[in-house]
Order: C-alpha cells, then structure tokens, then sequence
C-alpha cells in the first residue's frame, strides 16, 4: 500500500491545486502531521518517513501543476492575436478533425514574417479551413490570416480548454499553402500512416456508418462518426465503446494471452501482451483513458510476470501519478476522469453488485450455482460492470454533459457481450484490406453484422421516449451529494450488509409472472430452440437485404447544404448525382441505401464545380467502385476542383463532359437524357457555375423527373430557348430553392406534381427563399432539411413518395 500512499499524495497536491485560487501549500504539512502522530502511537520511525514523503509529494504536485498552467500573459504567436493579418510558418501537429463542411487542423507555429525577415517563435493555432484540399501530419505550411483570442463562451470557457492543450490562437479560413511535407516526429509519421491506411481499409470494405464505427473503436477516432451516430451513442452511453479504455485494452490483452498460452506458455504470452498493449496505446492515438488503461493492465501483467498478485487500487493510483506528472493538466479532461471514475467503481462496486444480482436472482433459477457459468454468469457479470461504470461516472457526466442516461443499464447489456468479437473482427478486417482490398471485402462480411447491430441497438434505444434525462443547472455541489450517496449504496450493496433476503424475496416477487411464462421454452429442447431462432434472425436479414427491383427509385439524400441524389433503375443501374459538401453525410446515406457488400455505381454524374456538389465525390471516388463518370464542361480554378480531378485519375473511369443530345439506357425503358447546360450559354465569358449546371431528365413509361442542378435565371431561359421537353412529375428544385432561379415560366413548362428541396437546415443562406416557395404554393414540396431522406418510387405509372420525417412549416 505504500505506492497507493504516495500517488495518493501525489494526486491530492495536483487536485487541490487546481481547485484553489491561490496555491493551498498548508495541505503539505497533512503529509508529515499524520506520520508524526502515527509514529508516536506506534513507536516507530517508518510512518514518519512515509507522511514526509508524502509531504513532499504533495508539495510537489502542486508545483507541477502550477508550472504547467498556461501563462497569464501572451507570448509567441498569440501576441499577435486580434491584430492585423499575420503571416506564419506552423507544422500540422495532428491528424485534422473534419465536421461538416470544415476541417479543424492544429498547428504549431515555427516562424513568424516580421520586419521583412522571418524570426522564430512558438505556440498553438487551431486552423478553420474547407476540406480541400487535405494535409496531414507533418506538413509544413505557411498560413496569412487573422488571428483571434479563443472565446470565453457563457457556459464553457473554451479558451482554458484549448490552452490546456497547448492552442492559443484561432485562425478562419486563411490562405494556406504548403512548403513540405513529412517534418514531423518519424515515428508519428508512421504512426499516422499506419493508422490512416488501416482506417482508408475499413472505409473502403465497408459502408456508413459501420466503416466509421469500425475505425472509432479499433484506432480511437471518434471524429469520424457522422453527429447522429454520436448523439446516439451519448444518448445510450455507448460511447464509452469509442473513447478506448480499460475495456479495449483489456480485449486485447484476453486475445493475445488467450491465442499463445497454449503454445508459447502464459508468462510468454504475457510478454506478448505487455507488447501489443504498447502497440494498441500508439496505434489509437493514445488518449488519456487508453494510457491510464494500458499502463493499469502493464502493472498487472508485471505482477503476473514477476509472480505477485496485482492490486487494483495500486495500479489506479500509480496510473494516475504516472499520467499527471507527465501531463499535470489532464486532470481537468473529463475522458481523464470519466476514465479513471469507471476503473473505480467496476474494480469495487461489480463485485458487490454482482454478489447481490445472484443472490436476488437465485429464486428463479432454483440455484445460485446456476448462475456462475455460461451465459448467465457472463450476462450477470456484465450488468453488473455496466451497473457500477454508471454509478461511478453519473456525477461527472452529469456535471459535464447536463444529461443523464435512461437507457444505458438495457444497451451495455445488449452490447457488450458483443464487443470483444467486434473489435477482433474489425481488427482483422483492418489488417486484411491493408493488406489486399479484395481481403477486407472478405473479413467485411464478419465484422459488418457486429456493427449493424450496435448501430441498430443505439439508434432504437435512442428514440425510445425518455431515453436520456436533461439535467440543467447540475453543478459541483450537487456531484459531491451524489458521490457522497453513491459510497453509501456502495457501502450498502457490500455482502455482509442487512437486507439481503427482504431484496431477493421483492424481485422474485416482482419477477414471478415473467419466470412463469417463459417455462413452456424449457419444454423445447435446446438445439431446436436454438435453430429456429437463427432461421427466424436469416429470414429477417434476408428480408432487409434483399431489394426490391420492380420499380425505378429516386433518393434525395439528406446532405446538409448541398445536393446529392442516387438513381436505382429496375434493371439494377446506380446512377449518383453529386456528392453533397462532404463526405462523411453522403457515404453515411449510400450505406444507408446500398448493401454494404455492393460498392457500385454506374455512373457519378458531377452538375457543376461548386464544393457543396463536389466535395463529397471526391470521398465516393475513394471508396466506391465507379463505373462512369459525368461532368459539367466547365472547369473551376479552386483547390478543391484540383483534388477532384485527381481523384478522377485515380479512380480511372471514363470522363465524359456533359452535352444536351446524350442519354443512358437504365434498362426496362428507363432513360436518363442530359438537357443541358446549353452550348450557347457556356460559350459566353460571363457564365457562372450554376447555370453550367449539368440538367437531366429521368423518364419510365408516364413519369418524369427534371433535375436541374443549381440552375440559375439565366440557364433557365437558356433551357426554354432550345424548346425541348421539359414537363416532369418531380423536380428537384433548383440551387437549394434560392431566389435566382425557379422562375413563373420555368414552372410553367415544367408543371411539377412534386417539388422536393434539398437544402440544409439552418443554413445561413435564407434557402429556401419564401418567393420560391409562393411559386410552388399549388404543388407538394418536400425539403430535405424537415423531411432528411425523401424517396420517390414509380412503376412506370404511378409515384410514391417516402419521407425520413414528417414535418412541415408555414409557407
């Protein structure tokens, strides 16, 4: 127990002083008081000597922490903030965070032009910038901008939460522009790249968001999940299984020991263990809660190694002392506490818990020893785990998050009997397609269903009515209550306490109707009982994966502000229209459409060069296999058009540009015609990109669909001028519903019985404009950002339409 002391001591000077003012130094005199008074009492010397080194560890802690604080006063580049533009050289110190339409990139600043001459400096830039084109670790840039002080907002202050990480200054969208590539730590440049190629595998076997999901659990990246997922996953408390922990690690070490103890023996598997534990802590980004992890099941495999059993509390402490006197700040990281908060409570609350679910639930079963293998022990042991997690984290999600989950007891106990399979089928898939693509294809067909059922089971829980409880106003008050109330139930829960049969008898009680009946199941034997479960689970994946094909589909995808529509022909023909402003919403919607099994497309048309349109093909490119390729002839001078077409060399496909006269047979009498942009218009100097916009018409038997791009005014006229057939049943309206186009004649050639508006919700444009849909007043509109996905269907004759949500707004 002497380690538990002096970490202890350690860690006390570290929270004390984070918690006061002013540094409280007369907490060190606790340390020598207590071994002096428990030095007289026992008449020895040694207690002294443990409270002055506890003295000192206390004293030191606070000095730690203090250095450590970020300076008061600006220096190094964030002098410069709030001023004019600034222009500086900054090396990419992590791999960037793309959200929506940007991508969040940390820089660390070398050089700063002053005087005429560059003169060296420090400090942290978090850079805003388009999605492309992209850089990674280790680039060196150089970047003109403003610089601005990160804001304290009215309930977060953001600029303490960056400046523990190092960042002083922000910086929108600057020019950029880059230098060289590959400065960066070597070692970090491999490990990046291993990281991003087993992540590009997993991208490329699989579909969204299970190819996300896949990469948050196996490498930590957490920024890869689209916000519905995560909201989801926050919801149910699930996303403990994407911020790697004790749990992962814990996995991996199980798989090692558990694949070469027979043929190694256990002390040289341990050794293989302690390895890819290291391995697995680099290769997932090391965050706080995978290092207090890896270094907590080191100390215990050490001890197993060595001979000595390993003691919990020593390894939670010695973890916590190793970690902060490295990085002294992290104690203010809630992943660092949320982490170390569920080590506690499963090390000494499960087995409590555990102890008083068998005994409540030995009444049903007839015997406890029934419940302490097989399946019932293991669902037992993980309630109890899932139980005692929670218990221990409610204070600080609570205090962080203002929202409680309702559901989190029902999902970890419908996944994590899963989880382990999962992150070995995913890691597995991983390395094959690393490997050879054709590989992971194959492991994909293993890990896709784990990974569905996560998604299925988030989601579904998720929209349960209450499923998470909004807690405002929860402050450090009230987490100490409920610290203090949770060691009483934790106390309470303890074997040895009264009220053990009062609580058995009340849950058999309770649970007597259900034990009743389930009892005519015992009567079927357990291979039938078994078999008819799996042909009832095969017939329901049959039935969700098989599509229909007896009518021609046509989705608006919910992409934010942007457009992207996928075309499904009876005979089977994809056909993708643009790719919306990123590529996460759209893959996210392909894997939502598509089997994950099928990458693809026929043909990926390209209306005009705007990045709302563009951005996301790039990613479709990367990790779809694409038949075709159709592009508006008008080219674009910006960086990201650059990428674009680089992505279309790699892919290889055929590159048409588009001209009015071409169509393609979609099989069974569907046909897709290009209508435009008209030659005339984009011969001219003045055209803009939205009226190059590619336009098509979609025709089987007696219905039609014009879609039209972002087609302007003035391609518009240009449309009517050729005199060609514009009447359609649907149209996708034009440029997110702006008021330049969707015109009184346009309408009255085209005479919709459907408009559908794909279009982001929110967005800073006014899109879409109230004129246009006066215009529309006497046809359905259908928009993306109030009814997500809409889907409409035909035989040829008739058209039916399906919404993601029904919600509506005043005209």
């Amino acid at each position: 127990m002497t380690l538990v002391y002096l970490g202890g001591a350690w860690l006390l000077g570290l929270v004390a002083a984070s918690l006061a003012a002013d540094a409280p130094w007369p907490l060190a005199l606790l340390g020598p008081g207590l071994g002096i008074v428990a030095a007289l009492s026992t008449r020895r010397w040694t207690p002294m000597g443990l409270g002055l080194a506890a003295g000192l560890l206390i004293l030191g802690g606070m000095w730690r922490y203090e250095q450590a604080r970020p300076p008061s006063e600006s220096s190094g580049i964030a002098a410069l903030n709030d001023g004019p533009p600034v222009r500086f050289r900054a090396l990419v110190s992590d791999e960037p965070d793309e959200r929506g339409r940007s991508a969040r990139i940390r820089l660390s600043v070398r050089e700063v032009w002053a005087g005429g001459a560059w003169e060296d400096t420090s400090g942290g830039v978090l850079m805003r910038r388009s999605l492309l084109p992209r850089y990674r670790y280790g680039d060196l840039l150089e970047v003109e901008g403003k610089l601005k002080t990160p804001p304290v907002l009215e309930d977060f202050d953001y600029r303490d939460y960056l400046a523990r990480q190092g960042i002083s200054a922000l910086t929108d969208y600057p020019r950029v522009s880059l230098l060289e590539s590959s400065q960066g730590n070597p070692l970090l440049e491999v490990v990046h790249g291993v990281r991003r190629r087993l992540g590009g595998a997993l991208a490329a076997s699989l579909s969204e968001p299970e190819a996300s999901l896949a990469q948050g659990i196996l490498l930590g990246r957490r920024s890869a999940l689209g916000p519905s997922l995560t909201d989801d996953l926050n919801t149910t408390s699930l996303s403990h299984l994407i911020a790697i922990s004790g749990y992962n690690v814990a996995v991996v070490a199980g798989l090692v020991i558990g694949s070469l103890a027979w043929l190694l023996g256990r002390r040289q598997a341990a050794v293989a263990a302690l390895l890819a534990i290291a391995a697995y802590t680099i290769l997932s980004g090391a965050s706080p809660s995978v290092v207090r992890a890896a270094i907590m099941g080191g100390l215990f495999l050490l001890a197993t190694l060595v001979g000595r059993p390993g003691s919990a509390l020593t390894a939670i402490v010695l973890a916590a002392a190793l970690m902060t006197a490295h990085h002294p700040l992290a104690v203010h990281d809630v992943s660092f506490q949320l982490s170390f908060a569920a080590t506690v409570g499963f090390v000494y609350l499960s087995p409590a818990v555990q102890a008083r679910t068998r005994q409540a639930l030995a009444p049903l079963v007839g015997s406890p020893e029934r419940l302490q293998v097989g399946i019932a022990s293991a669902t037992v042991e993980n309630l109890a785990v899932t139980l005692s997690a929670m218990a221990a984290t409610l204070p600080i999600n609570a205090l962080n998050f203002q929202r409680v989950s309702l559901v989190a007891p029902l999902a970890n106990l419908l996944v994590l009997p899963a989880f382990p399979l999962m992150l070995l089928l995913s890691g597995l898939d991983a390395a094959a397609g690393a490997v050879w693509g054709p590989l992971g294809e194959i492991g994909a067909w293993a890990a896709w269903p784990l990974l569905a059922y996560l998604v299925a089971v988030a989601r579904g829980l998720a929209d349960l009515p209450l499923a998470a409880l909004e807690v405002p106003g929860f402050g450090m008050a009230h987490a100490a209550l409920l610290y203090a109330a949770i060691a009483l139930l934790a106390w309470w829960v303890q074997p040895v306490r009264p009220g053990r049969v009062l609580m058995a008898r009340v849950l058999a009680l309770a649970t007597a109707p259900t034990h009743r009946a389930a009892a005519p199941l015992r009567l079927v034997p357990t291979p039938y009982l078994a078999g008819g479960l799996a042909l009832a689970a095969g017939l329901l994946w049959w039935a969700a994966l098989t599509p229909s094909s007896d009518r021609l589909a046509v989705t608006v995808l919910d992409v934010g502000q942007g457009d992207a529509i996928l075309i499904e022909s009876p005979a089977g023909h994809r056909v993708l229209i643009d790719g919306g402003p990123s590529g996460r919403p759209v893959t996210e919607a392909l894997g939502t459409e598509m089997p994950f099994w099928d990458k693809r497309l026929d043909l990926v048309v390209l209306t005009h060069p705007e990045e709302d349109h563009l951005n996301g093909l790039v990613t479709v490119l990367d990790r779809y296999d694409v038949g075709r390729i159709l592009a508006s002839p008008v080219e674009s001078d910006s960086a990201a058009y650059d990428v674009w077409r680089e992505a279309v060399e790699r892919e290889g496909a055929p590159y048409d540009e588009a001209a009015p006269g071409d169509w393609f047979d979609l099989g069974r009498g569907a046909r897709l015609e290009v209508l435009g942009p008209s030659p005339n218009l984009i011969e001219g100097e003045d055209v803009s990109l939205n009226d190059s916009s590619v336009v098509l018409r979609l025709t089987w038997g007696e219905v039609s669909f014009l879609l039209p791009g972002d087609l302007e005014s003035a391609g518009e006229d240009a449309l009517l001028d050729q005199g060609g057939e514009l009447r359609s049943t649907v149209l996708k309206v034009a440029h997110h519903g702006g008021a330049d186009a969707t015109g009184d004649a346009f309408l009255a050639a085209v005479r919709p019985a459907v408009a559908v508006i794909s279009v982001g919700e929110d967005n800073w444009f006014g899109h879409p404009s109230p004129q246009v849909l006066e215009r529309l007043a006497s046809t359905l509109v259908l928009r993306t950002d109030l009814n997500g996905r809409v889907r409409l269907s035909t035989d040829g004759q008739r058209l039916w339409v399906e919404v993601e949500r029904r919600r509506t707004t005043a005209r």
